[in-house]
């Protein structure tokens, strides 16, 4: 990695924890920094797996950092905004107008349902849901049940959101051929716990 990516990629972590620490909610108990740098995570993984070039992988990891930033504006849609401020931002930068057009579709990529149309899409949707992989998927869970109730006054019953969170991890598939294998593996895991809570109720 040379010396100016090395720099920018500096500069947008650097920005991204800058406009999450002032701008973003108190009531964001998901989709903060600590989901930016998982997806961020997923995003470094999935891509090595996949064979990107130097190039995409930087293009991608910087549409992980700054997929969620337009949540400081809005929550719902902010996929756009994220794309808007993330272009504003690259731009300064001085990133050239085709890779940050590649970054921006990227961020636009992940807004649920999703359909990625390029490799660096489907590599930012599967790392966006990373966590289904995780062991401690239900923290993440329990953090974005809590998210939804203050932020979309969507208040469900314990049983109701294992049900929920059930329906979408048995409906939801990974894109690329890493997550189809690895991480389906790994989420079976959660799903096969979600089927053991749901039918003691």
């Amino acid at each position: 990695m040379d010396q100016s990516v090395g720099a920018l990629l500096n500069q947008v972590e650097h920005f991204v924890a800058d406009v999450f620490k002032n701008r973003l909610s108190e009531n964001m108990f998901f989709h903060n920094l600590e989901h930016t740098l998982l997806v961020v995570e997923g995003v470094q993984i999935i891509a090595e797996a996949v064979g990107l070039s130097n190039q995409e992988k930087v293009l991608v990891i910087l549409a992980a950092f700054l997929h969620d930033v337009g949540y400081t504006e809005k929550y719902l849609g902010h996929e756009e905004m994220s794309a808007n401020m993330a272009t504003a931002f690259l731009i300064k930068q001085g990133l050239a107008p085709e890779a940050t057009k590649v970054v921006k579709s990227c961020i636009l990529a992940t807004s649920y349902p999703q359909y990625p149309n390029t490799l660096l899409e489907r590599v930012i949707c599967d790392a966006d849901f990373y966590h289904f992989s995780l062991q401690n998927y239900q923290e993440y869970a329990h953090r974005l049940k809590k998210e939804w109730k203050l932020n979309l006054g969507l208040d469900y019953s314990q049983a109701a959101w294992d049900q929920l969170n059930l329906n979408m991890l048995q409906q939801h598939e990974y894109f690329t051929n890493y997550g189809k294998t690895i991480l389906q593996e790994k989420k079976a895991d959660n799903i096969a716990i979600l089927l053991k809570r749901t039918r003691k109720v």
